[in-house]
């Protein structure tokens, strides 16, 4: 709760900067949130990266394995787990554990602190009460989730199909924006916009890696 207090405290600072703007507060602290856990998420997609290409390259033992093992899934299962042990690939790592411990509460904080607490009748540009849906700050919220999906480089020695996740990811986002408040719908939209920023980092890395 002191967290979620401090958060809405920090809106109600950056409204006063951006000269008594509830939405462009809302809009600062959120991307500057998520600009905070750049590093960590940015490392986190990385680290990703990096297994997905370990497993691009050990592709050819593993289709090996299952025609050997086809009759056999347990034992496909075991000598799957060994060969990703020899390379150093793993599912899970304390890394990627902590870096979802991390960022679970901030960005839940962040939702809480934005969802209730700031006031009714507050406008925002076109918008008329930040407390209540808009239809067309959906879909602008929408568009940005859609483009920090697209955005996504697909994953190494792959030319994935991001169509269905896409489609999953708009589907999903309206659902929720539908009955949510334009606060959070604000949010959102910053949210995506540094989605897009790292997603752009991650693919410079795989550019400078192609080219070296």
């Amino acid at each position: 709760a002191g967290f979620v207090e401090l958060l809405r405290a920090g809106i109600f600072a950056a409204a006063h900067v951006c000269g008594g703007s509830l939405g462009g507060g809302i809009l600062l602290v959120s991307a500057g949130v998520r600009l905070a856990l750049l590093p960590l998420t940015l490392r986190l997609a990385r680290n990703a990266r990096a297994q997905q290409a370990k497993l691009a390259t050990l592709q050819p033992e593993i289709e090996a394995l299952q025609r050997r093992f086809a009759n056999d899934p347990g034992r496909l299962i075991r000598e799957t787990r060994a060969l990703h042990a020899k390379h150093g690939i793993r599912l899970l790592t304390p890394s990627g554990l902590l870096g979802m411990a991390i960022q679970f509460p901030v960005l839940g904080g962040l939702f809480a602190a934005v969802r209730t607490g700031l006031g009714a009748k507050v406008r925002f540009l076109w918008v008329s009460d930040l407390a209540r849906p808009d239809g067309v700050l959906l879909l602008i919220a929408t568009a940005l989730t859609a483009w920090g999906i697209s955005s996504a480089p697909n994953p190494p020695g792959q030319t994935a199909n991001q169509t269905p996740m896409l489609v999953v990811g708009v589907l999903l986002t309206a659902a929720f924006l539908w009955t949510a408040s334009s606060a959070v719908a604000l949010s959102a939209g910053a949210g995506s916009l540094v989605t897009v920023l790292q997603n752009w980092l991650v693919s410079r890395d795989a550019m400078k890696t192609r080219g070296s």
